[in-house]
């Protein structure tokens, strides 16, 4: 979900074309997808005449993803994900995104989801 000012703006939810070998790499992949977005929506709010200046935050709840898409260090038990799925290190390294932890139980776009109880449709 993605959201400017108190407005939701874009939001998506898909299974992942390819199967992931961890809960690790599956989260890191959803968060590449998000990167991608993240991208096209600046382009298109520069194209808009709208620039995005400050630092995109996304919101993960994997802790693992998070070391992983921080780390510039190459890992041999992350030699299997496929080049073009590291291209969320760049950013983060570069300073235009920061990953985020955020509680299971704090993760809103699960209204899109999932099935709720009343008390967290309520919440969200």
């Amino acid at each position: 979900m993605f959201s400017f000012g108190s407005g939701v703006v874009s939001w998506s939810s898909k299974k992942q074309p390819t199967v992931a070998l961890s809960n690790t790499e599956a989260e890191y992949k959803g968060v590449i997808i998000v990167a991608c977005e993240i991208v096209w929506l600046q382009k298109l709010f520069s194209d808009l005449g709208q620039s995005v200046d400050a630092l995109v935050v996304i919101y993960c709840d994997n802790i693992s993803s998070i070391l992983l898409a921080n780390n510039s260090v190459y890992h041999v038990r992350t030699k299997h994900i496929e080049v073009h799925y590291h291209f969320i290190k760049e950013k983060v390294l570069a300073k235009e995104i920061n990953l985020i932890h955020v509680s299971t139980k704090d993760q809103v776009v699960d209204i899109f989801t999932k099935a709720l109880g009343i008390d967290k449709f309520k919440k969200f």
